[in-house]
C-alpha cells in the first residue's frame, strides 16, 4: 500500500469512526448533521440569505430549503423579509441558539473521548494539518 492509500484508509476510518461515536452518543438525536451546521453558520450572525447558507454548505438551495423548513418546524430559525421582498432572510431564534449550546455540550464531550489517547502537541499538529489542508482547497 503506498502513502496516498494509506492516508486516504486513514482519512476513511477515522471519519468513520468520529461519525460512529457521534451517532451513539445520539448528539443528532433530534437534528440531522446539515441542521447542526446551519444552526452553527447563524451562530454570531445577524441574519443571513438563503443563498448563503446553500453555498456554506455545498449543496443546491432546493435542499437548503428543505433543511432550513425542518429548523423553522422545530422553532430553532424564522425567516424574515427585507426592504426587497424578494430577499428572504434567515435568522437564529433563542431556542435555537439554545439547541446549539446543548449538542456542542454533548458533541464536544464525545470529541474529548475519541481523541483523547492524544496530547496536547499531537491534537495542536492535527489541527494544523486539517486547517493547511482545508485552507488550500477551498
Amino acid at each position: 500500500m503506498n502513502q496516498e492509500e494509506k492516508m486516504l484508509s486513514a482519512i476513511f476510518n477515522v471519519g468513520r469512526l468520529i461519525r460512529e461515536k457521534i451517532c451513539q452518543s445520539n448528539c443528532f438525536a433530534d437534528f440531522t448533521q446539515a441542521e447542526i451546521e446551519v444552526l452553527k453558520f447563524l451562530h454570531g450572525k445577524k441574519k443571513t440569505t438563503m443563498r448563503t447558507i446553500a453555498d456554506y454548505l455545498h449543496i443546491k438551495p432546493s435542499s437548503a430549503t428543505f433543511v432550513i423548513d425542518n429548523l423553522i418546524k422545530k422553532r430553532t430559525i424564522k425567516r424574515i423579509s427585507g426592504k426587497d421582498r424578494r430577499i428572504i432572510y434567515i435568522e437564529l431564534t433563542q431556542k435555537g441558539l439554545k439547541s446549539l449550546q446543548k449538542k456542542y455540550k454533548d458533541i464536544h464531550k464525545t470529541i474529548r473521548k475519541i481523541f483523547g489517547r492524544l496530547n496536547n502537541k499531537d491534537k495542536k499538529t492535527l489541527i494544523k494539518i486539517f486547517e493547511k489542508i482545508h485552507e488550500k482547497n477551498i
